[in-house]
């Protein structure tokens, strides 16, 4: 989850300044849509076949004032049905909807450099069962927060930019409760009745793109209100929970001859000072002698969601006619985490630290129907390999089969 949250505070902050980056000269006002549609059929080697959809739309509106000043407005929907994705993110079923608004004030001061306050609010609704109500997902949220950037053109003709953003959110998580307090406090319900993922959110990021070239540094600190650090003794501290992300990104968009080439790479590292206490099974009872053993029924993990991840993607279309183009890609997510160690099939800690593996290889074809529309049928063999073993509540290695079509719309 807290991956989702940080993807979409990068997302919500960068889509802004794409989508709107046309011309901000002569037309008093610019319009912007993006929508794509996306449904599919998911076979994995374990459990049953399900069908997942997915929708992402971008409405947005670039109203010019005078010569120097703009003001923008960008409403984002986002559904995420149930699919194949990396391990420890999501179950297969799970389910997400995303409602966003982002309002810029654009002032040009000078010929070079631009500043952009802003505004975002979103909300979150998350379900991880087809009978669960939306408004009682475990994960809903709402956040607002304010922007501030900088723009510096260095190439007017290569459309260079450079952009260095500064991002503060308020996150609030109005369901979430923690089954560990109410298990080991059952009669304080004041204290594990929702709020307590809530988190001030900040993120400082320098971007840059030139000739359909980019790249960036972001940096997020998440600031936990109410979630305390679990301590060795198998009990909640006084210190409150803090997680830093470092996030670097590039990637580039070119056409060679009758080729579209679009490779992308991303290298994370996440670190934060909460612990975990992983409890072998249901009704298991901790002692302080035993607590620290991997072969204990309670065990200690200190630092357990620290990790480095690595995403590499690499599209390609070949375009066989001027509607008509054969596309194939490759995405690779592989997750080491720094002090998790792997576990056995039977819930057993042993030597070496946890490694997960995400493999996707996707061919499509794809016809584009005019300038502004297009439809996509695409297969999709998806490998995921970990060396932990025990796969009781979420599966770790599989191999899944994904037949898809998808429609998108952009103007």
């Amino acid at each position: 989850m807290k991956k989702i949250i940080l993807s979409a505070v990068v997302a919500a902050g960068f889509a802004g300044r794409l989508c709107a980056a046309v011309a901000e000269d002569s037309k008093i006002f610019t319009p912007f849509f993006d929508m794509t549609l996306n449904e599919a059929a998911y076979l994995p080697s374990v459990g049953n076949i399900f069908s997942g959809g997915n929708i992402n739309t971008q409405v947005g509106l670039l109203t010019k004032v005078t010569a120097k000043d703009h003001v923008f407005g960008l409403y984002n929907f986002n559904y995420a049905g149930p699919g194949f994705a990396p391990q420890d993110s999501k179950q297969f079923t799970d389910r997400s909807m995303t409602h966003g608004f982002n309002f810029e004030y654009r002032r040009s001061l000078s010929k070079r450099f631009r500043v952009r306050p802003g505004v975002s609010l979103a909300r979150d609704y998350s379900r991880s069962g087809a009978n669960e109500a939306w408004k009682n997902g475990l994960y809903n949220m709402t956040s607002t927060g304010l922007q501030l950037a900088l723009d510096y053109s260095f190439d007017f003709e290569r459309n260079g930019i450079a952009s260095l953003t500064y991002l503060a959110k308020t996150v609030k998580f109005p369901n979430y409760t923690d089954l560990l307090r109410e298990f080991q406090n059952p009669s304080n319900t004041a204290n594990v009745n929702g709020g307590l993922q809530d988190q001030a959110i900040k993120q400082v990021s320098l971007r840059s793109s030139w000739n359909n070239f980019f790249g960036g540094f972001t940096y997020t600190l998440q600031d936990y209100k109410n979630q305390e650090v679990i301590e060795d003794s198998g009990v909640y501290g006084d210190t409150q929970q803090k997680d830093k992300t470092v996030a670097l990104d590039a990637g580039f968009h070119r056409t060679l001859w009758i080729f579209e080439v679009y490779p992308m790479v991303s290298y994370t590292m996440h670190r934060s000072n909460q612990n975990f206490l992983r409890y072998k099974y249901f009704g298991a009872v901790s002692t302080l002698a035993t607590l620290n053993q991997g072969s204990a029924d309670v065990t200690f993990v200190a630092k357990n969601y620290d990790y480095n991840e690595t995403t590499l993607s690499l599209p390609l279309d070949l375009n066989i006619t001027g509607k008509w183009a054969i596309g194939g890609s490759m995405n690779i997510t592989s997750r080491t985490y720094c002090d998790r160690l792997r576990r056995d099939e039977d819930n057993n800690y042993v030597d070496g630290q946890q490694k997960n593996l995400m493999s996707t290889l996707t061919g499509s074809i794809r016809k584009r129907i005019n300038d502004t529309a297009m439809v996509r049928l695409s297969y999709s063999l998806v490998v995921a390999s970990s060396n932990n073993k025990f796969e009781k509540y979420t599966p770790y290695n599989y191999t899944g089969n994904t037949f898809g079509l998808s429609y998108q719309l952009s103007y």
